[in-house]
């Protein structure tokens, strides 16, 4: 029975000294990390960098009248989430189906579809992360 103490008394203790062993000896010594971390923080949340992102309405191909805007916007923003902070629309599950009051309709088959920098997107607005320079066109029109 002794024998079985000693035993776990001696893994225990090996264990306790990697673990000191293996401990970082190069970070500051009581709660300076957390003020030097802190500060950090600070600093970087201060310098939030942005992109200059064009977007442009439309319907049927023609410029809906005030719409057009040149905006900056946090990078690594969506294109959804600019469009909420800048336009009046109604979304559902990541899809527009009205900017501005302009809605889409589903009888006549008009939808909001957007182009970047002229090419037709891949993916939805709620996926799409907005680059510095972009040019987004959203057009309201039929298949």
């Amino acid at each position: 029975m002794k024998l079985k103490l000693k035993l776990k008394l001696g893994l225990v203790v090996a264990a306790s000294l990697a673990l000191v062993a293996c401990s970082d000896t190069n970070q500051p010594a009581g709660n300076e990390s957390s003020s030097v971390a802190s500060s950090e923080m600070t600093a970087t949340s201060s310098a939030v960098e942005t992109v200059a992102v064009s977007i442009n309405v439309q319907e049927a191909g023609e410029d809906l009248p005030d719409a057009n805007k040149e905006i900056k916007a946090e990078a690594g923003e969506t294109l959804l989430e600019a469009m909420e902070k800048n336009y009046d629309i109604t979304e559902k599950e990541g899809f527009i189906s009205a900017v501005e009051g302009h809605e889409q309709d589903d009888k006549a088959g008009k939808y909001w579809l957007y182009t970047v920098n002229g090419e037709q997107a891949a993916v939805g607005a709620a996926d799409y992360i907005l680059e510095d320079g972009d040019t987004i066109v959203w057009n309201l029109d039929g298949m």
